[in-house]
């Protein structure tokens, strides 16, 4: 019994093993770790776009003729105040990332995550460098000459391009740390002592070596670490915002959805640090009033190529509410309130799309023509780049058009959605066919058995 049980389990064809595989990948500690770790700084991201969103308005307000008008006035003079918390923030993202990403591997390994993420962060902190130079006085005129002289940590490895160090530093430390923290001969020993106090006295051994190591390597042997980092994944940040990352991208992880993989969990380890890196780099450019450099910073994905979910799932949900099947009509009611947020499961597994040969094919062809016009429109300048994260719950119309700040993403998702549902009506027409032929084929088969 347990002999055939095993067998049944064991995947046959290639297509199974890969299945398999990416099953087996997804559910790897260090990508989970990455995962949640990435997802844990999203709050960071979401408090540092708003700020943003609030503190980048004046050319709104100018265009409104408000220019000159007290609140104008107020507001510019406000507006340096008001984007403070997005330097903070997104400014800031590696450091609270190299904490996110050492806590979510801690608690893989059942670790105390604070003093595994304070690790980290300590040791992320001195890969950096301490800058002297002359101080700024609030209320002063800044005078280089006469200005004193102040120290600062270079803000350089903390903001988004220093995310590849953070993770790596995140991994490692928490690697570390498991070997290094002191382990209580028994309960008795520690018995009454609040486990804070335990926890804090057992990573002081870990953060000391961490710290150290880094140290040594900064200082003593003179590497600097952060630049090595930079250059080894320099061609992979090169290559993620090509279009061809793009078409990539969307082939491997709606061909996972197909197969029943929740595809992102995987393209998420290797892909979402390059493109909130993107993003932090396009805040930061638009907030500095310089070009923005990066199409597809991660918003780019969520608004104009997975509308609806992945697949571009909303498209194929307003033609199943006018469908004459009466399953698929009802899937359609059912997805669509979901949908217009993003959350397309009750459409993937309600029709279902995931192992279905005929729904398969428009779920990974239409994200693929949706991302090559959003990819050349946002290229050749017709829609502004992102650069503001907006909650991916948030309905589409409005996230497209609070990520760029530009009324053509609006036409541009209006565009993505017309070429989706011409994509999608054939096939599901297709399928509803099949699935008369087996309600009638079903019927006969009911027809002829005796009485």
């Amino acid at each position: 019994m347990n002999q055939n049980s095993s067998s049944s389990s064991t995947p046959k064809t290639l297509w199974d093993k890969v299945v398999y595989v990416l099953e087996l990948a997804s559910e790897q500690r260090h990508i989970v770790a990455l995962r949640d770790g990435m997802i844990g700084a999203v709050p960071v991201i979401l408090v540092g776009s708003t700020f943003l969103l609030l503190g980048v308005q004046g050319g709104i307000i100018e265009e409104m003729g408000l220019g000159d008008s007290s609140f104008g006035q107020w507001y510019k003079a406000a507006a340096p105040a008001i984007l403070l918390p997005f330097r903070y923030t997104m400014g800031l993202l590696s450091l609270y990332v190299s904490f996110t990403i050492a806590a979510a591997l801690a608690k893989q390994y059942n670790q105390p995550e604070i003093p595994n993420g304070l690790t980290a962060m300590a040791t992320f902190l001195i890969a950096g460098d301490l800058v002297v130079g002359s101080l700024y006085v609030k209320g002063q005129e800044f005078d280089p000459a006469t200005a004193p002289i102040g120290k600062y940590i270079a803000a350089a490895p903390l903001g988004p391009e220093g995310l590849f160090l953070a993770i790596i530093v995140g991994l490692l430390t928490v690697e570390i740390s498991r070997f290094l923290t002191f382990k209580p001969k028994s309960e008795e020993s520690i018995k009454g002592v609040p486990p804070a106090v335990v926890n804090a006295f057992a990573s002081f051994l870990p953060m000391l070596v961490c710290v150290f190591v880094m140290w040594a390597i900064r200082y003593g042997v003179g590497i600097d670490i952060y630049e090595a980092v930079r250059y080894v994944t320099k061609p992979l940040k090169d290559m993620g915002d090509t279009f061809a990352a793009v078409l990539g991208v969307n082939v491997f992880l709606h061909l996972f959805g197909v197969a029943g993989v929740h595809g992102i969990s995987v393209i998420n380890a290797a892909m979402l640090p390059i493109w909130q890196e993107f993003l932090v780099a396009n805040a930061t450019a638009h907030e500095m009033g310089e070009p923005l450099k990066y199409v597809t910073a991660y918003p780019f994905y969520q608004w104009f190529i997975w509308i609806g979910g992945a697949g571009a799932t909303l498209a194929p949900t307003l033609r199943c509410i006018r469908s004459k099947n009466a399953h698929v009509r009802k899937i359609g009611k059912v997805a669509l309130v979901p949908g217009l947020f993003n959350i397309n499961e009750p459409l993937i597994f309600g029709l279902p799309v995931v192992a279905n040969p005929i729904l398969g094919i428009p779920f990974v062809v239409a994200p693929l023509v949706c991302g090559t016009i959003a990819y050349y429109a946002t290229y050749f300048g017709l829609v502004g780049k992102a650069f503001i994260e907006v909650p991916w719950v948030m309905p589409c119309f409005l996230g497209a058009v609070l990520s760029t700040q530009d009324k053509m993403a609006l036409v541009l998702l209006l565009v993505n959605i017309a070429v989706s549902y011409a994509i999608w009506a054939p096939f599901i027409s297709t399928y509803e066919h099949r699935l008369a032929m087996d309600a009638e084929t079903e019927g006969e088969t009911a027809g002829d058995e005796p009485n």
